[in-house]
């Protein structure tokens, strides 16, 4: 752990990614208190999920093929800085009638987002060698796991204290802070010919084929496509959860959010503990991490009062560091360099089709059923998709990656020392 934080690369990576989910983890918490503030509806916050993840669905495959072609760092900054800009118009809102604005700007943020989850992906096999990448992957969900323990408190105490629109500057400055760091992460545009191709058009065909030739990232898709159907809409009814099931205040999600943080935070340190112990066999620590959570969803879904829900959600997500540390590993360490962006972004577009699908539903469902039954459900297909990792996942072995896959100019994660 010690030799990856020397690399000045990763360094940056680090604090960019965490200063760029700190911004949209916060306005997300604070956008979900407000509009249920604004419109006293499951229907409302579901809404806000749809415009989360339209744009992936919409954006994703065509993004892919650009974060191929670009480079990857200043495509993570540009990002930011249009975040900057495009989250501005929330001062605009004053009334209920106007709560539409918060979705159009969720979803010009969303759409954003697409161009900077495959970019970071893509980044880290050219920073760290593939020996390291697990580990890292580790590392990076320790850091990031440190945004859902602050940023959801931090929402609902800056919604209390100086209103959302006060925090929408914040908000503001936060993404612009993380633009310099991003431009001076070292990864550039994939070097390899197959980028270099035509059109557009034969770029996102070669992409989709890769994806279909390889039955590990078909496995993946499937189980993710599952997990994602359970609860891909339940991260926006715990709002509705509170105020309905435990008959809370709508600013205590941000006490449950920040133990789902704290679990992950500890997930992520057993996760990069363990990472290179658990080497050619990713798939059961997959399907493990998604039968836990799954029942650690279910047990949300029961719990009397939000202090057992804050324990279960802790639960959940000490679990989910198990699912995200060897997925995305997974894919990093066989999917080629030059295919990097593409494959996470049609990755990207088949879960969030789920997503979607669970949005659309649980919204609703809440409207009409008990929250409790809707999250319980969700729980129960999470637990299925693990079950489903333990009977398709059958990975390669991960020991040596395929030739051309990485960078050889990668530092190395124990020699290349620190810049002053």
């Amino acid at each position: 752990m010690g030799s990856l934080l020397r690399i000045r690369g990763f360094q940056l990576l680090l604090l960019g990614q965490f200063l760029s989910l700190l911004a949209p983890w916060t306005q997300r918490t604070l956008v979900l208190i407000w509009v249920y503030a604004l419109t006293q509806s499951g229907t409302g916050v579901s809404f806000v999920g749809l415009a989360e993840a339209l744009p992936v669905v919409l954006l994703a495959t065509i993004a892919g093929v650009f974060v191929d072609r670009w480079s990857r760092s200043r495509t993570m900054a540009f990002v930011a800085l249009c975040q900057a800009v495009i989250i501005w118009p929330l001062v605009f809102v004053t009334t209920a009638q106007q709560w539409w604005i918060i979705l159009v700007v969720t979803f010009f943020l969303s759409v954003a987002g697409q161009f900077f989850n495959p970019a970071a992906a893509a980044a880290l096999p050219q920073i760290v060698r593939p020996e390291a990448v697990v580990q890292a992957n580790g590392m990076l969900q320790i850091t990031n796991s440190v945004v859902p323990i602050l940023a959801p408190g931090v929402a609902a105490l800056l919604y209390a204290s100086i209103g959302p629109h006060k925090t929408v500057f914040l908000l503001a400055i936060v993404y612009l802070l993380a633009v310099p760091v991003l431009l001076r992460v070292p990864a550039g545009k994939a070097t390899i010919a197959s980028v270099q191709s035509s059109s557009l058009g034969k770029e996102m065909v070669d992409g989709l084929a890769y994806v279909v030739r390889s039955r590990l990232l078909l496995s993946l898709t499937a189980f993710a496509f599952v997990a994602l159907l359970g609860v891909g809409g339940l991260s926006v009814l715990d709002v509705v959860f509170v105020t309905r099931a435990l008959h809370g205040r709508s600013e205590d999600v941000g006490a449950l959010l920040t133990a789902t943080g704290i679990g992950q935070l500890v997930g992520g340190m057993f996760a990069s503990a363990i990472a290179s112990k658990w080497r050619n066999h990713y798939h059961r620590w997959l399907a493990a991490g998604g039968i836990v959570a799954g029942l650690a969803t279910v047990l949300y879904a029961l719990s009397p009062s939000l202090l057992f829900a804050a324990v279960a959600l802790f639960l959940c997500g000490l679990a989910l560091p198990s699912v995200l540390v060897p997925f995305f590993s997974m894919v990093q360490l066989t999917v080629e360099n030059s295919y990097m962006g593409r494959v996470m972004s049609l990755i990207s577009t088949g879960i969030t089709l789920a997503t979607i699908i669970s949005l659309t539903v649980a919204g609703t469902l809440t409207d009409h059923f008990n929250v409790r039954f809707v999250i319980a459900g969700g729980g129960l297909l999470f637990f299925i998709a693990g079950i489903v990792a333990l009977l398709i996942i059958r990975p390669p072995s991960l020991s040596q990656p395929a030739a051309g896959e990485y960078p050889s100019a990668a530092p190395d994660p124990v020699a290349t020392p620190v810049a002053r």
